[in-house]
């Protein structure tokens, strides 16, 4: 599991109680296969014969396939991507020496990494979340408040210093996170491609940083 991987057995199994090996295995199998396959042409015999169990180890513990689908999504939802968040933004606020450029392409290139760690994860909620668009009203919900007072307070400092133009933070939020998502979605759902993260923040920061800075970049 690399520093960014925040969806493996060890990361669900502390939110749903303590989960045996073959366990943690059958979650890693059903990842792996809702992603690959989707939810609804995986079966239960599937998840078995990846995960390297029997059938009924799969069935005694999460009951259902939904069952499954649930112990994973349910606490990405609610604990994981919120304190992967918060994680990330204790982390950018450390950066006190970097310019407004440099502190976005640090910002840019940290979420894009994340992203492809988590690939298999987000894909499983993507295609969740085109079935169940509450998800994200909810997920939306949750992390919005904890970005704006955390950001707002990083991104004051360059507003004082005249390298941030006076945009609200949410507004710069939007900006960024609308443009990733146009690069990383379809790399996400629909390909199995690495993503050129290096190149990809380069590209997303010189469209972004002339509308923040005023054209002072």
């Amino acid at each position: 599991m690399t520093e960014q991987e925040i969806v493996a057995p060890c990361s669900v199994a502390s939110t749903v109680g303590e989960l045996s090996a073959k366990q943690q295995a059958v979650l890693q199998a059903s990842l792996t296969l809702f992603a690959q396959k989707g939810f609804a042409n995986t079966t239960t015999l599937d998840i078995a014969r990846a995960a390297h169990v029997a059938e009924g180890t799969v069935l005694k513990r999460f009951k259902t396939k939904e069952g499954i689908l649930r112990v994973i999504l349910t606490p990405l939802e609610a604990q994981i991507l919120p304190q992967a968040t918060d994680a990330f933004l204790t982390d950018l606020a450390t950066h006190t020496e970097l310019s407004f450029a440099e502190l976005l392409s640090y910002a840019v290139a940290n979420r894009l990494s994340f992203a492809m760690a988590n690939r298999e994860a987000l894909r499983v909620m993507g295609q969740e979340i085109s079935k169940h668009p509450e998800i994200l009203t909810r997920l939306t919900a949750r992390l919005q408040d904890l970005i704006e007072q955390r950001l707002d307070a990083i991104l004051n400092h360059f507003r004082q210093s005249g390298e941030l133009n006076d945009w609200p933070t949410m507004r710069i939020v939007r900006s960024v996170s609308g443009l990733a998502l146009g690069y990383v979605m379809p790399n996400i759902m629909l390909s199995e491609e690495s993503l050129d993260v290096e190149q990809t923040t380069a590209e997303i920061v010189a469209t972004l940083l002339p509308a923040f800075t005023g054209g002072q970049a």
